[in-house]
């Protein structure tokens, strides 16, 4: 458990993110959460791996301090609805959008329709014998 210097506890999971400025005095009396942890069964050791490291660049100060990783995530616009989210770019191509349940987008592709029903609101029916799975796995999405 740390202590910061406005004489708040921090949990182990957010010691290293602190807001400029801040100091911070630990107790270190249990394990080091840096290092990898060695689970003993009888005569075997089991290296316990670590998976995948985030790198933070930033933190909010909402709710506790949140950390901000970096991403390849390319982001267009933001739209506040409860908070601002964001909305990313894509290469998915829109011919389209029809506003059932709100506005829907409608992509191309390749696939062969073989005939369309009424009855399920004029949705496309692809034919059963398709050698690219693929495009139907992606129409599907």
């Amino acid at each position: 458990m740390s202590m910061t210097s406005s004489s708040k506890a921090v949990s182990p999971r957010q010691k290293h993110l602190k807001l400029k400025g801040e100091n911070t005095v630990e107790n270190n009396q249990g394990q080091s959460l840096n290092k990898n942890n060695v689970e003993q069964n009888g005569d075997k050791s089991k290296e316990i791996e670590l998976l995948g490291k985030l790198e933070v660049t930033d933190t909010l100060a909402i709710s506790g301090i949140r950390p901000v990783t970096s991403s390849h995530l390319q982001v267009v616009e933001t739209k506040n609805i409860m908070g601002i989210r964001p909305i990313a770019a894509n290469t998915f191509h829109t011919v389209g959008s029809v506003n059932i349940s709100g506005t829907r987008p409608i992509g191309s592709s390749d696939l062969v329709i073989s005939e369309t029903y009424s009855v399920m609101g004029n949705r496309p029916v692809a034919s059963n014998t398709i050698d690219d799975s693929e495009s139907l796995m992606g129409f599907l999405d």
